[in-house]
């Protein structure tokens, strides 16, 4: 036993503070990638018809699609986004580990196994008829780890392949860990035996398999012709680097009911790189602010030219806007555009200057959270058993709490096999002793599979909800639960780190996540981000959020796909004839249709937020439910 248990902790390297308490852990599956969102992948590529491209190739990933663009590359394993790197070149990377492209392990052995594992392959690109003083040259940018797990030397490596005409794949590079983590670019010239009609390359990183470790990103890729690589060393593009961060000064998203133009952060930081090595680069700069309910705009700026140095990252503070306190509506979502015009680079391809523009959805919704939704790492207390974990949040008027909902992601552990507790505790001080008669709710001996039989889960994103029930309250509290001012959720689970709660690495609000160590004290975390636990306030719950008295027929095993979808939504799993009914997160009914067997329904009115969609057989009254989310 001792010897596996040491193969366990030998799988993963964890970032701890306070003498191993409290550690944020790799994941097994991605908590994105799914079977669900490969679909649009597949549909999408089912649909294109390429022929070899034409240089340029060029790719800087920014894109809301997770999985790589169809038109420019065969596969689908790595991972498009924003939220794993701390640094870029431009908006968006392509991050390689150890989950292929349904989000699961290459390898689901008890110990480590390590060998090839993402890998990201480009359509045929047509190079005939160029020689060796074509100057065809291929460069990118490549950063190791940052928010996801990083690859240690000498055995975890990112590699470049090119394809020869007798079909073998041939190393042209490959690096392994670097002491420091930072973006770096490198050039590799296409020799002569590949400039032929359908030359290829890929990237493929090796690593640990069992799950989303090693990682690496990509990014900025071109491939061209007549390229001097001494003039080429910096690149003539000023970006977007980051995705906007929310409005609100606390919360990355609260409810509408709750919000006071007091929650506005004074400002909001856009951060432009500016990778030209010219002495310094003009932008002007502008956003508008529109509420997506009505349409209307609530605010403009309209930006003075901006001096930016060579080689420089630059931070634009806009001060705060004010929001409406007086729309109607439960779910409210106001788009804040973001945008900036640099002369110096109108000789630029479009590619290259949609790096010019983001946008950014502020929802108000029926939960407060200081995370995005997304995870990066796990969360535990190590090595004690009834370990407890709890974020604090602030009403600034009473509210009804009706449930708890949190994310669970698996780690190297069994999630399944965790029994725990949802709780509410009154406001406890830092470095308290704590206390059970700080209780107000304690719903003890969960497990997940409880969880899924009793209650609707959101399998996409791994959120669990607990509702309040009145059996549970404590302590002199009534139900139901209304609570003001400062209280805290969170779990206390029975076995030692036995289950994992989803990390946000984007959004440190450390200061406001609390455990208990080893000598019963509430401390303050010292992990930069944030756990993924939400109060969900309120209206009273819709019925797929509560528990399910009575199974009359078998529910549909409904799969939606893509997810999310911006204008199409597609259904499978159900037949005859079917009412089709969406509903938003407030419970809402925002659409109806019929549907006669498997088939699809048109998204591309509804708001961009996420929805339950409910599926019921007219003939057998069967149901489903499941929820998707509608992109811009």
């Amino acid at each position: 036993m001792q010897k596996i248990f040491t193969q366990i902790v030998a799988l993963f390297i964890f970032v701890t503070a306070f003498a191993q308490q409290e550690a944020i852990v790799p994941l097994i599956f991605h908590p994105k990638k799914n079977e669900y969102n490969n679909q649009q992948f597949k549909l999408q590529k089912s649909k294109q018809r390429i022929s070899a491209l034409s240089l340029p190739f060029f790719d800087d990933f920014n894109q809301n699609a997770i999985y790589p663009n169809v038109s420019l590359w065969q596969d689908n394993f790595v991972y498009i986004n924003n939220t794993f790197p701390k640094e870029t070149i431009t908006l968006g990377v392509a991050t390689f580990d150890g989950t292929d492209a349904n989000g699961k392990p290459y390898s689901n052995a008890a110990t480590l196994v390590s060998g090839a594992a993402d890998k990201l392959t480009s359509n045929a690109i047509d190079l005939s008829g160029m020689t060796a003083d074509s100057n065809v040259f291929l460069s990118f940018y490549y950063l190791q780890g940052d928010f996801g797990e990083t690859p240690t030397a000498p055995n975890d490596l990112l590699t470049l392949q090119f394809l020869d005409t007798a079909g073998n794949w041939n190393l042209m590079w490959q690096t392994s860990a670097l002491s420091v983590a930072k973006m770096r670019q490198v050039f590799v010239k296409v020799d002569s035996i590949y400039l032929n009609a359908a030359f290829q390359f890929r990237f493929e990183s090796y690593g640990n398999l069992n799950g989303a470790n090693d990682t690496w990103h990509i990014d900025y890729v071109k491939l061209d012709r007549n390229r001097d690589t001494s003039t080429e060393n910096t690149i003539k593009e000023m970006a977007y680097e980051f995705a906007p961060k929310s409005l609100l000064k606390h919360y990355y998203a609260m409810p509408y009911h709750q919000f006071d133009t007091l929650d506005l952060a004074d400002t909001v930081s856009i951060f432009v790189k500016n990778n030209f090595v010219n002495p310094t680069t003009d932008i002007v700069d502008y956003y508008d602010a529109t509420v997506v309910n009505t349409g209307t705009n609530i605010a403009s700026f309209n930006g003075p030219s901006r001096d930016f140095g060579p080689l420089s990252e630059n931070e634009i503070k806009y001060p705060k806007f004010l929001i409406p306190t007086n729309i109607v509506g439960d779910t409210v979502v106001i788009k804040v555009d973001y945008h900036f015009d640099v002369s110096a680079e109108a000789g630029e391809s479009a590619p290259v200057l949609s790096n010019n523009s983001m946008s950014h959805q502020q929802v108000f919704s029926n939960f407060f959270s200081y995370d995005d939704g997304s995870a990066e790492r796990g969360y535990w207390v190590e090595s004690l058993d009834y370990y407890k974990m709890a974020v604090k949040y602030h009403f600034r008027n009473p509210d009804t709490i009706q449930a708890i909902k949190f994310q669970v992601l698996p780690t190297q552990v069994d999630n399944n096999l965790a029994t725990f507790s949802v709780c509410v505790w009154k406001n406890f001080n830092r470095n308290s002793v704590y206390a059970e008669s700080d209780l107000l709710y304690k719903q003890t001996n969960l497990k997940l599979s409880n969880l899924n039989k009793e209650f609707s889960v959101d399998t996409i994103n791994n959120f669990y909800y607990v509702p309040i029930k009145p059996d549970f309250v404590l302590n002199g509290a009534t139900y139901p639960l209304v609570l003001s001012d400062t209280f805290a959720i969170g779990l206390i689970v029975d076995n030692k780190q036995s289950l994992t709660i989803g990390f946000d690495r984007n959004n440190n609000r450390s200061a406001f996540n609390f455990y208990v160590d080893g000598v019963e004290k509430w401390r303050e975390s010292g992990l930069e981000g944030t756990m993924i636990i939400n109060p969900v306030v309120g209206k009273p719950l819709p019925y797929y959020l509560t528990p399910i008295k009575q199974q009359v027929v078998k529910a549909y095993d409904i799969k939606l796909y893509p997810n999310p979808a911006n204008t199409t939504l597609f259904i499978e799993g159900i037949k005859d004839e079917n009412k089709i009914e969406i509903f938003a997160l407030d419970g809402r009914l925002v659409q109806s249709n019929v549907l006669q067997n498997a088939g699809f329904i048109f998204i591309q009115e509804l708001p961009a937020a996420p929805y339950f969609i409910k599926i019921t057989n007219t003939q057998t009254n069967q149901t489903g439910t499941a929820k998707f989310i509608k992109s811009e």
